[in-house]
């Protein structure tokens, strides 16, 4: 919590409020966010703040879709690359807007798996 709240900032955007939210969990983000808002300069009825800290109430951080099994189809053994693999698609899928359709997570673990 004491260095946590340094991340947070309204200027970061929806998209990246949404990956410390997903990274966090919404109490956790909630808690880093009215830490945040109190330690900035800003009001108490700063819009942008408001909107920051109610993310958690307005948006619900999905489950990573892909499983390991997803890259050890691709030839990936499981081990450290597996591991590999799985965090480079993760960060790639959160850095794409948290995708769920079918063809931008097949080519997501597909650019994972080639750089494994």
């Amino acid at each position: 919590m004491a260095e946590g709240w340094r991340r947070m900032s309204p200027g970061l955007g929806e998209a990246g409020g949404r990956a410390l939210l997903y990274r966090l969990g919404p109490d956790a983000f909630t808690d880093h966010a009215l830490l945040g808002w109190a330690r900035s300069p800003a009001s108490t009825g700063d819009k942008d703040w408001q909107s920051w800290t109610t993310l958690p109430q307005r948006w619900g951080a999905p489950l990573f879709p892909l499983k390991a099994a997803d890259f050890i189809k691709r030839g990936i053994a499981k081990g450290p690359a597996l591991g590999a693999a799985l965090r480079t698609a993760e960060a790639a899928w959160i850095a794409a807007g948290f995708p769920g359709d079918t063809g931008a997570l097949e080519k997501i673990a597909d650019k994972a798996a080639a750089g494994a």
